[in-house]
Protein backbone atom coordinates (compact mmCIF):
# COMPACT_ATOMS: atom_id res chain seq x y z
CA UNK A 1 0.00 0.00 0.00
CA UNK A 2 1.23 3.48 -0.88
CA UNK A 3 1.30 5.90 2.04
CA UNK A 4 0.15 9.45 1.46
CA UNK A 5 3.09 11.84 1.57
CA UNK A 6 2.77 15.59 1.88
CA UNK A 7 4.84 18.48 0.57
CA UNK A 8 6.07 19.15 4.10
CA UNK A 9 7.34 15.57 4.43
CA UNK A 10 9.39 15.62 1.23
CA UNK A 11 10.53 19.27 1.04
CA UNK A 12 13.94 20.70 1.80
CA UNK A 13 13.51 23.08 4.75
CA UNK A 14 14.07 26.71 3.78
CA UNK A 15 16.79 27.01 6.44
CA UNK A 16 18.93 24.43 4.63
CA UNK A 17 19.50 26.82 1.72
CA UNK A 18 22.10 29.55 1.51
CA UNK A 19 20.62 33.03 1.29
CA UNK A 20 21.63 36.19 -0.49
CA UNK A 21 20.18 39.70 -0.41
CA UNK A 22 17.93 40.21 -3.45
CA UNK A 23 19.83 43.39 -4.34
CA UNK A 24 23.09 41.44 -4.73
CA UNK A 25 24.54 40.94 -8.17
CA UNK A 26 24.25 37.71 -10.09
CA UNK A 27 28.03 37.40 -9.79
CA UNK A 28 27.71 37.45 -6.00
CA UNK A 29 25.00 34.78 -6.18
CA UNK A 30 27.29 32.59 -8.26
CA UNK A 31 29.98 32.91 -5.58
CA UNK A 32 27.51 31.89 -2.84
CA UNK A 33 26.43 28.86 -4.87
CA UNK A 34 30.00 27.85 -5.68
CA UNK A 35 30.96 27.97 -2.01
CA UNK A 36 28.03 25.72 -1.12
CA UNK A 37 29.18 22.90 -3.42
CA UNK A 38 31.59 20.15 -2.48
CA UNK A 39 33.16 17.47 -4.59
CA UNK A 40 33.12 13.74 -4.04
CA UNK A 41 35.25 12.17 -6.74
CA UNK A 42 34.04 13.51 -10.07
CA UNK A 43 30.58 14.62 -8.92
CA UNK A 44 29.65 17.95 -7.35
CA UNK A 45 27.12 18.03 -4.52
CA UNK A 46 25.10 20.85 -3.02
CA UNK A 47 21.93 22.85 -3.51
CA UNK A 48 21.45 24.15 -7.02
CA UNK A 49 19.58 27.21 -5.80
CA UNK A 50 19.98 30.08 -3.40
CA UNK A 51 17.17 31.87 -1.55
CA UNK A 52 16.88 35.62 -2.09
CA UNK A 53 15.92 37.64 0.98
CA UNK A 54 14.69 41.21 1.36
CA UNK A 55 16.26 43.79 3.68
CA UNK A 56 14.23 42.36 6.59
CA UNK A 57 15.75 38.93 5.92
CA UNK A 58 12.46 37.43 4.72
CA UNK A 59 12.65 34.98 1.79
CA UNK A 60 11.31 36.54 -1.41
CA UNK A 61 12.60 34.39 -4.25
CA UNK A 62 14.70 31.51 -5.42
CA UNK A 63 17.57 31.78 -7.87
CA UNK A 64 18.47 28.53 -9.57
CA UNK A 65 21.43 27.53 -11.66
CA UNK A 66 19.05 27.54 -14.63
CA UNK A 67 18.17 31.19 -13.96
CA UNK A 68 21.84 32.08 -13.75
CA UNK A 69 22.59 30.22 -16.98
CA UNK A 70 19.76 32.03 -18.73
CA UNK A 71 21.20 35.36 -17.59
CA UNK A 72 24.67 34.25 -18.72
CA UNK A 73 23.21 33.48 -22.15
CA UNK A 74 22.79 37.20 -22.63
CA UNK A 75 26.56 37.60 -22.32
CA UNK A 76 27.13 34.97 -25.02
CA UNK A 77 25.26 37.15 -27.50
CA UNK A 78 27.82 39.87 -26.90
CA UNK A 79 30.44 37.68 -28.62
CA UNK A 80 28.27 36.84 -31.64
CA UNK A 81 30.20 38.00 -34.77
CA UNK A 82 27.01 38.29 -36.83
CA UNK A 83 25.53 40.63 -34.26
CA UNK A 84 28.71 42.72 -34.21
CA UNK A 85 28.64 43.03 -38.01
CA UNK A 86 25.15 44.52 -37.96
CA UNK A 87 25.08 48.29 -37.50
CA UNK A 88 22.27 47.94 -34.97
CA UNK A 89 24.19 45.12 -33.29
CA UNK A 90 26.57 47.54 -31.58
CA UNK A 91 23.63 49.34 -30.00
CA UNK A 92 22.27 46.01 -28.78
CA UNK A 93 25.67 45.01 -27.34
CA UNK A 94 25.84 48.33 -25.49
CA UNK A 95 22.43 47.57 -23.96
CA UNK A 96 23.62 44.07 -22.95
CA UNK A 97 26.63 45.55 -21.18
CA UNK A 98 24.34 47.88 -19.24
CA UNK A 99 22.20 44.92 -18.21
CA UNK A 100 25.21 42.78 -17.23
CA UNK A 101 24.90 44.25 -13.76
CA UNK A 102 21.70 42.31 -13.17
CA UNK A 103 20.64 41.85 -9.59
CA UNK A 104 19.37 38.64 -8.05
CA UNK A 105 15.93 40.26 -7.90
CA UNK A 106 16.02 40.79 -11.69
CA UNK A 107 16.27 37.08 -12.46
CA UNK A 108 14.97 35.23 -9.39
CA UNK A 109 11.74 33.26 -9.38
CA UNK A 110 9.42 34.91 -6.83
CA UNK A 111 8.46 32.41 -4.14
CA UNK A 112 4.75 33.05 -4.75
CA UNK A 113 5.06 32.34 -8.49
CA UNK A 114 4.67 28.58 -8.03
CA UNK A 115 3.66 27.28 -4.63
CA UNK A 116 1.95 24.50 -2.73
CA UNK A 117 0.62 24.16 0.80
CA UNK A 118 2.52 22.08 3.35
CA UNK A 119 -0.34 19.57 3.60
CA UNK A 120 -0.75 19.09 -0.19
CA UNK A 121 -0.16 15.48 -1.16
CA UNK A 122 2.46 14.20 -3.58
CA UNK A 123 0.00 14.07 -6.49
CA UNK A 124 -0.98 17.73 -6.02
CA UNK A 125 2.68 18.73 -5.76
CA UNK A 126 3.60 16.86 -8.96
CA UNK A 127 0.61 18.39 -10.74
CA UNK A 128 1.68 21.90 -9.65
CA UNK A 129 5.23 21.34 -10.94
CA UNK A 130 3.92 20.25 -14.32
CA UNK A 131 1.27 22.97 -14.55
CA UNK A 132 3.75 25.73 -13.70
CA UNK A 133 6.57 24.25 -15.83
CA UNK A 134 9.11 24.69 -13.03
CA UNK A 135 11.61 22.42 -11.28
CA UNK A 136 10.84 23.59 -7.75
CA UNK A 137 7.91 24.86 -5.72
CA UNK A 138 7.74 26.93 -2.58
CA UNK A 139 5.98 25.22 0.32
CA UNK A 140 3.82 27.50 2.46
CA UNK A 141 2.40 26.86 5.92
CA UNK A 142 0.35 29.46 7.79
CA UNK A 143 1.30 32.09 5.21
CA UNK A 144 5.06 31.56 5.56
CA UNK A 145 7.45 29.75 3.26
CA UNK A 146 8.80 26.72 5.10
CA UNK A 147 10.58 24.83 2.35
CA UNK A 148 11.18 24.01 -1.29
CA UNK A 149 10.02 20.87 -3.11
CA UNK A 150 12.15 19.90 -6.10
CA UNK A 151 11.48 17.39 -8.84
CA UNK A 152 14.15 15.19 -7.24
CA UNK A 153 12.21 15.16 -3.96
CA UNK A 154 9.12 13.90 -5.75
CA UNK A 155 11.09 11.20 -7.55
CA UNK A 156 12.62 10.00 -4.29
CA UNK A 157 9.20 9.97 -2.60
CA UNK A 158 7.58 7.84 -5.30
CA UNK A 159 8.54 4.48 -3.74
CA UNK A 160 5.69 2.08 -4.25
CA UNK A 161 3.82 4.12 -6.84
CA UNK A 162 4.89 1.89 -9.73
CA UNK A 163 5.34 -1.47 -8.04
Amino acid sequence: MVTRKTAEQIMVPIGDYNTIPEKSTVYEAIQVLRESFHRDGQAWYGHRSVIAVNKEGEPTGILSLRGILQAAGLRELEEDPDLKADSWGWLYIKKLREEARLSVRDIMQPLRLAEVRANDDLTDVARALLKNKVNSLSVFKSGRVVGIVRTMDILMAMDGYFS
